[in-house]
């Protein structure tokens, strides 16, 4: 049994049954002809595999969203000229829905949620007319010229969740009327909040004075997001316990979790938020400095078992608390006050929570909010990227798959770690602990789908080489976590080292954007996507800050005066770049410009293309030494 990631093209003729019933053998010869003379050949045109034949009914395994799509299109076009003169009782009509999704191959079979996502799009889809998944729009929307009617999220039979569905609208078709929603799919603690409405009225009140001077967006750092835009800032700890902290530490990034997992929201990431842990600071500051308009606050006070949580919802651009919320719960019940928390912030907003993910957060996958503040504990170790760090995660890690092993989220914290081995230059054998980090992401993903396994899958296959799968892997990613710092930048860096360079770029920008407290690493996979789409002064303006920071990581200094040498050569600033290259050698006589742009820039295994040879130039030009010479 394999799985794997994979379109998948359902199929039916409409109403075969009566058809049968009226005219047997005319209804079987027309079937046929179809089959020779439309479907046969367009499946071989389109590199087609039927997995799964049933009577009327057909499932095709295509490498490709857009070949697959290509297929229903030609293949409904050709169906209708050939409906258009015959007798009513010989026009045959298909259906076509088309997923984007995990699978399960036994033999030639192929099974699981994958397929039965594709096979009830189908089903929706009317007479003549195909549905796509919203994972199958995402991979063709920028490639094909399609009118994509959007029918929402549709509740689909034995699918757990919701789907997202888009009507593709051939020339002359009318759009469908949008499916009659039913009430969407909730975690238990958010169904409770909703039937609790009444009772947690009670507990919030509203303000309409003023409570300190509006912010002028004009006068932000960052430009305010169209989008409703938040900044969760770390719960304070006011009893000053130590096992108190992590309780306030694991509410705030719950919190965001949740909400990152919304795509009408811009949610500022963990690591720029908890850069004001222990200050006291304005919720106007807040706003000013990261470009968003609300920001949520709050404390915790613990005693014994039981913890008050109070939080409060703050409008910078009105310059108003909108909100507070008081509520004292047993520890292992905060899950509940945290989905209060974000239930509010999602009605305050006027955004809708991504159907049928707010069992993705962390705080769900972990199972308990212990288990969560562990989660947690082993992330921080894990990103400090030393010695000690890697494996005080593994041990926390470790201890959570053997207790918890029905949790997707061991499996997939623990791919992490063969991955981090071969980064830190401990590996004796990288292609081993590669091997090891997929298998245990596919272990993950097997348990639970959500957005951050295909990061890491996205990662190690476009470190491996395997582009389109990169590409294929990312795209997943960002469409089940599109408020997700870490998925938009680890997804756009796999995009942009797979070939989709302004794309990569794209996704990199927003994950930044999200974090404006950007992780270490990112500036490193920017540079080159930036000086790609030519866009040299905020390649200059990105190094000199980075060449202004203390940073951890040794790499990033260096990272940033190539970036800065490239930019300046490439704007035609010759002393500038030759300047900052004697600096380089300064501190290492021994760098070349292959060592430069085949690993400092290029992450090492980006697909080749034209622009590294321009790289190349651009650092010889500046007076960097090449092996040859």
């Amino acid at each position: 049994m394999e799985r794997r990631l994979t379109t998948i093209l359902a199929a039916d003729i409409v109403g075969f049954s009566s058809l049968i019933g009226s005219d047997e053998e005319g209804i079987l010869a027309l079937r046929r002809r179809h089959q020779n003379e439309v479907i046969n050949p367009l499946l071989e045109k389109h590199h087609g595999r039927v997995a799964n034949t049933a009577g009327d009914s057909w499932l095709v395994e295509f490498p490709s969203t857009v070949e697959a799509l290509r297929f229903a299109i030609e293949g409904q076009n050709l169906i209708e000229a050939m409906n258009a003169d015959a007798p009513e009782g010989a026009k045959m009509h298909y259906r076509i829905g088309i997923n984007l999704g995990d699978v399960v191959a036994e033999g030639d079979d192929l099974l699981g949620d994958g397929v039965n996502i594709a096979a009830r799009l189908e089903a929706l889809a009317p007479a003549g007319g195909i549905v796509i998944s919203r994972s199958a729009r995402d991979q063709v929307r920028d490639r094909l010229d399609l009118d994509l009617h959007d029918l929402g999220n549709v509740p689909v039979k034995n699918i757990e969740r919701p789907v997202r569905a888009f009507q593709v609208v051939r020339s002359g078709e009318s759009k469908m009327k949008l499916p009659t929603s039913k009430a969407r799919s909730r975690t238990p603690a958010l169904v409770a909040v909703t039937l609790a409405v009444a009772f947690i009225a009670g507990a919030f009140w509203w303000s309409q004075r003023p409570d300190f001077t509006p912010v002028d967006p004009a006068e932000m750092t960052l430009a305010l997001p169209e989008r409703p835009s938040i900044a969760v800032l770390p719960f304070t700890n006011l009893g000053g316990e130590a096992s108190a902290e992590w309780i306030s530490d694991g509410i705030t990034e719950n919190i965001i979790s949740t909400l990152s997992l919304s795509p009408d929201m811009v949610v500022m990431g963990r690591a720029t938020t908890f850069s004001y842990k222990g200050q006291q600071v304005a919720p106007s500051e807040v706003a000013k400095e990261l470009g968003v308009r609300y920001v949520l606050s709050g404390s915790v006070l613990k005693s014994g078992d039981k913890a008050r949580i109070t939080a409060e919802l703050s409008d910078a651009v009105e310059g108003k608390q909108l909100w507070s919320l008081r509520e004292d719960s047993e520890i292992d019940d905060i899950f509940d006050v945290q989905d209060q928390i974000a239930e509010k912030l999602f009605l305050e907003m006027q955004v809708s929570l991504t159907v049928g993910e707010a069992s993705r957060t962390i705080a769900a996958l972990s199972g308990d909010f212990q288990t969560s503040l562990r989660v947690i504990q082993g992330r921080d170790a894990f990103q400090r990227f030393d010695l000690e760090g890697h494996r005080e995660a593994i041990r926390i890690w470790t201890e959570l798959q053997e207790e918890n092993p029905q949790s997707p989220m061991g499996p997939y914290l623990l791919a992490w770690i063969p991955w981090q081995r071969v980064i830190l230059g401990i590996s004796k054998d990288p292609a081993s602990d590669f091997a090891a980090s997929y298998k245990l992401v596919k272990q993950a993903l097997a348990m639970e789908e959500w957005g951050d396994p295909y990061s890491l899958i996205a990662i190690l296959d476009s470190s491996s080489g395997k582009y389109s799968d990169a590409i294929t892997a990312a795209n997943r990613a960002i469409d089940l976590s599109p408020g997700g710092a870490d998925v938009n930048a680890l997804g756009g860096l796999a995009l942009y080292n797979s070939g989709e360079a302004k794309r990569g770029m794209k996704y990199m920008l927003n994950g930044m954007r999200l974090e404006p407290d950007y992780p270490e690493w990112l500036p490193g996979a920017l540079y080159p996507a930036l000086l790609e789409d030519g866009r040299y002064e905020e390649t200059i303006s990105l190094a000199q800050s980075v060449l202004g920071r203390d940073m951890r990581d040794a790499r990033a200094h260096h990272q940033a005066r190539a970036g800065l040498a490239a930019a300046f050569a490439l704007k035609g600033d010759m002393s500038s770049a030759q300047k900052v290259v004697r600096q380089m050698l300064d501190q290492r006589p021994d760098l070349t410009v292959e060592y430069v742009t085949g690993r400092t820039l290029q992450q090492q295994r980006a697909a080749p293309r034209a622009f590294h040879q321009t790289m190349f130039d651009a650092y010889v030009a500046a007076g960097m030494p090449s092996s040859s010479d």
